[in-house]
């Protein structure tokens, strides 16, 4: 027979299912839960809700690291404006990777598998490059794009308005020889 992949707790009613996790998060005795629940009419052992709350604790857990990660980018994004969020998750990654070898024991370094770790740094040094070549390339799409417009303009307002582009072209360059003094 399979194991279940639900607790009884899942399947409790929404409200009463909700005040267990309030129950569990704010760290209420797991025999006042089991009687909470018992009064609702759901027979459940300790071992149970110990289990649940063990399994919730944990998605709370991964959850917070998470969002402290996303808060460390999102700083990090924040410090370097020219940083973007993929930038700053590839830094976390690689921050992440070298901790955690650094963290390792001497005993435990020689099962570490440098192929796989090797191969995969190498990928994620791909990634970098790969994006950099993308945020080139659009770079360059978006100088040319705007470079063609600003000629469009030029152009039309030269046939149609002569007046306003010399006005244009003047107001320009005095803002050209401000910038280089």
């Amino acid at each position: 027979m399979g194991r279940r992949k639900h607790s009884k707790i899942d399947n409790l009613e929404p409200a009463v299912k909700e005040t267990v996790d309030e129950m569990i998060k704010t760290g209420a005795y797991y025999r006042e839960i089991v009687d909470y629940i018992q009064s609702h009419g759901v027979s459940i052992s300790l071992a149970a809700v110990g289990k649940y709350a063990k399994n919730l604790m944990s998605t709370l857990d991964a959850l917070r690291l998470s969002q402290e990660n996303f808060r460390a980018i999102m700083e990090e994004t924040d410090r370097y404006p020219d940083l973007d969020m993929t930038d700053g998750i590839l830094r976390l990654l690689c921050n992440q990777m070298l901790d955690a070898i650094n963290k390792l024991p001497e005993e435990r370094l020689s099962e570490i598998d440098f192929d796989t770790l090797s191969k995969n740094a190498v990928a994620l040094t791909r990634a970098v490059a790969y994006k950099k070549n993308v945020d080139t390339k659009t770079r360059d799409l978006l100088e040319n794009g705007a470079e063609q417009f600003k000629d469009l303009i030029y152009e039309a307002m030269a046939a149609e308005r002569p007046d306003l582009y010399k006005e244009v072209k003047k107001f320009i360059k005095s803002k050209a020889k401000e910038g280089k003094a």
